[in-house]
């Protein structure tokens, strides 16, 4: 259990150490290999649990400040200006790669899913409009057609739940 303890804290100060050169004062989106599929999901999310989780332990509040930073860049403080949560910010996700979402003739898509995001791998480029930038981290389109950007699971809400559970 002290492994597991001393790795959690390593990883979780390793990515705080990352804020003070953030463009987006995030602990998540400094690297290119942030920007996978799915990853606001695990990489983002996730890292923002892992921080809850070190905060749990240790009651040192810069744990807590640094999953809120990846609850900002989620809620649309990053490169593309979208909050990837279908139904809320100023700059919502719209079309996202979610059948009932795009076949049942509203506009708006079903509220409370979480979009992919960004995916420096633009696997389904040539299914798509091109992408407005081959730069990881704005690379995200707003199409119902890009299921590596704009796609949408269940377990990937699991993390926003998660951690809007434990940030309360």
């Amino acid at each position: 259990m002290k492994e597991i303890k001393e790795s959690l804290k390593k990883k979780c100060d390793e990515d705080i150490q990352e804020l003070a050169t953030s463009s987006f004062h995030s602990i998540f989106g400094n690297s290119a290999q942030d920007f996978h599929w799915g990853s606001n999901s695990e990489s983002c999310l996730g890292r923002g649990i892992a921080q809850m989780y070190e905060y749990a332990l240790t009651k040192d509040s810069k744990y807590r400040q640094a999953a809120l930073s990846t609850l900002d860049y989620f809620f649309g403080r990053n490169a593309t200006g979208y909050c990837y949560l279908t139904g809320f910010g100023t700059q919502r996700v719209m079309n996202i790669h979610h059948r009932i979402s795009a076949a049942d003739n509203i506009k708006e898509p079903v509220p409370g899913l979480v979009a992919g995001g960004a995916n420096k791998g633009q696997e389904d480029a040539e299914f798509v409009p091109a992408y407005a930038s081959n730069i990881p981290d704005e690379s995200y389109q707003d199409n119902v057609g890009s299921y590596v950007s704009n796609e949408i699971a269940i377990n990937w809400n699991a993390y926003l739940v998660s951690l809007l559970g434990w940030i309360n």
